[in-house]
């Protein structure tokens, strides 16, 4: 698909780095030589409307009838918002929902921010991810996600860099896709890195 391969290239020129001298510390606290900036590829609208599409096709192949999607700020805020807008463009009303970091010292205190009175009770939500590494985020996610009473069995992702976080959903009930792995990514490097 067209599409897909338009994105992959666009993560190896403007996300990819390696680095095995200097390893990156990620947001699990892991180290790698490999590092995924994907912020720089979707915040491309191009890029980002083309996740959005391939997203909804593999939304829309899945059993469950979707009133929301989203994760934990700010990775899942533009796929969450894109996707929001995504299927309104093919008569689909799909939520955006954000989960907080922590709560609001102010106001309501709110972890989840989503319309919840129009998704209705035990909604069904799309848990969404740029980077999947161990899962803690997407996790945490989750958690917020529960408690707020909406229903998450299934999480969508740009990449999992396959290090257990595919596994670590699982044990909680929640089916991981994503649209490449770091091995898919990394097959058959065509881009220069800088």
């Amino acid at each position: 698909m067209a599409e897909r391969q338009s994105l992959r290239e666009a993560i190896l020129r403007y996300s990819y780095r390696e680095n095995h001298e200097e390893p990156f510390v990620l947001a699990s606290g892991k180290k790698s030589p490999y590092y995924l900036d994907l912020k720089q590829t979707l915040l491309q609208p191009t890029y980002l409307w083309q996740t959005a599409a391939l997203f909804f096709e593999l939304m829309m192949g899945l059993p469950k009838t979707f009133k929301g999607a989203g994760g934990l700020t700010m990775g899942a805020d533009p796929l969450a918002y894109a996707l929001s807008l995504y299927a309104q463009t093919k008569n689909h009303t799909l939520y955006p929902v954000i989960v907080r970091k922590e709560s609001k010292a102010h106001g309501t205190t709110r972890m989840v921010e989503a319309y919840l009175p129009l998704m209705g009770e035990n909604a069904e939500v799309l848990l969404l991810d740029d980077v999947v590494t161990t899962g803690m985020s997407s996790l945490k996610a989750l958690r917020e996600l529960k408690k707020v009473g909406l229903q998450v069995h299934y999480c969508f992702c740009v990449v999992d860099r396959e290090e257990g976080g595919r596994e670590n959903l699982k044990e909680e009930g929640v089916e991981l896709y994503s649209l490449f792995t770091l091995s898919q990514i990394r097959r058959d490097l065509e881009v220069p890195l800088p």
